[in-house]
């Protein structure tokens, strides 16, 4: 129900609900919301509708805070990506681990820093902003910011809680990404160009990997999702253009580049000549080796996973963690050092 009611001296509507139990068939207590706009009214009448469907009692603060950080979860589900979701769920085991049946209203700020202390102690993680008791705490929030006004006065989690909960010298400072420089990007180039002239066919994939991600820095995801049907010839360079991506944890295609709407494509930076010449061999070389053992490339992967006849079967790239292996050799040989950094594939973005 919406309705235009007097509020400190203003029109505004007023949305109520009055939804039934479907067993007991008495009415369920819902907030009554507010807003300055009948369009706005409508939207929130629609989701209140959908959070009373989908379980979420967020009426009432007795209710079990695991329990409804489920329902929270559950219903974000389809919105986010399956990476995503994984590290939901994982929150919304360690709070059915540690809070078990205690209710919205009991979980206080004081409690939250136990759990946060407590997590740190248990699992011997670290502290900083991309720690994972960091996104237990963004989780924690957003729940109880989706929340609050109405079932809660106030977020039991206040912004910024690492900085709250804990102090300066429990923090554990970030490593900097390693980024290659020109020379050591010129030296890898020349040793894999170098290398595939006397490589087996089995280790073109990861050293040509490397060698097109030296000079696009894609996301590894979109590289393990190539197609020779990606090469193009656009504005008189030679580029990939791109449309997919490739989740290992999820063994499967994305339908999309990360953040962006399936369908969306576009280019990467400009690849040489040379390292075209050098998937077209490889192209040749693969469909050989695949004719040989009664395979084929029916997706059209660059680069198919010649390691393990179950997922050339099935036409599965090679994995992240083989392309960095191979990443790491090839530092290895170069003495490229990491220092006090964080190096891995990431240290190829632009």
């Amino acid at each position: 129900m919406i309705k235009k009611v007097n509020k400190t001296s203003e029109k505004v509507y007023l949305i109520r609900i009055q939804p039934r139990d479907q067993i007991t068939g008495k009415r369920v207590s819902f907030p009554i919301q507010y807003s300055k706009t009948k369009a706005e009214a409508a939207k929130i009448e629609a989701d209140m509708w959908k959070e009373f469907k989908s379980g979420l009692n967020l009426g009432d603060a007795n209710a079990v805070f695991a329990e409804e950080f489920q329902k929270y979860v559950n219903q974000r589900a389809n919105t986010i990506s399956p990476v995503t979701l994984k590290s939901w769920q994982d929150s919304a085991n360690s709070f059915s681990d540690y809070f078990g049946k205690a209710k919205i209203n009991s979980i206080t700020t004081p409690l939250v820093s136990k759990y946060a202390h407590d997590y740190v102690d248990k699992h011997e993680v670290t502290v900083s902003k991309s720690s994972t008791i960091a996104k237990r705490l963004i989780h924690m929030r957003n729940f109880f910011k989706s929340i609050e006004g109405k079932t809660i006065k106030e977020n039991p989690v206040p912004e910024s809680p690492l900085k709250v909960f804990f102090r300066q010298s429990d923090f554990t400072l970030s490593k900097d990404w390693r980024i290659f420089t020109n020379d050591e990007l010129t030296a890898i180039r020349n040793l894999i160009t170098d290398d595939l002239k006397h490589s087996s066919i089995n280790n073109w994939g990861s050293k040509l990997a490397i060698l097109v991600e030296s000079y696009t820095g894609m996301r590894v995801g979109e590289l393990q999702a190539l197609k020779f049907s990606n090469i193009v010839y656009e504005n008189d360079v030679w580029t990939l253009r791109i449309n997919n991506s490739w989740s290992d944890y999820m063994n499967n295609f994305t339908g999309s580049l990360k953040a962006r709407p399936k369908g969306y494509s576009r280019t990467v930076l400009p690849l040489p000549e040379e390292a075209i010449i050098l998937l077209q061999r490889y192209k040749d070389k693969q469909s050989s080796f695949l004719k040989e053992h009664d395979l084929s490339n029916e997706s059209d992967l660059i680069f198919i996973n010649l390691h393990d006849y179950k997922s050339a079967f099935s036409n599965e790239p090679i994995r992240q963690r083989s392309i960095n292996d191979m990443r790491r050799e090839i530092c290895k040989r170069l003495k490229i050092e990491a220092g006090d950094k964080r190096m891995s594939l990431y240290s190829f973005r632009h």
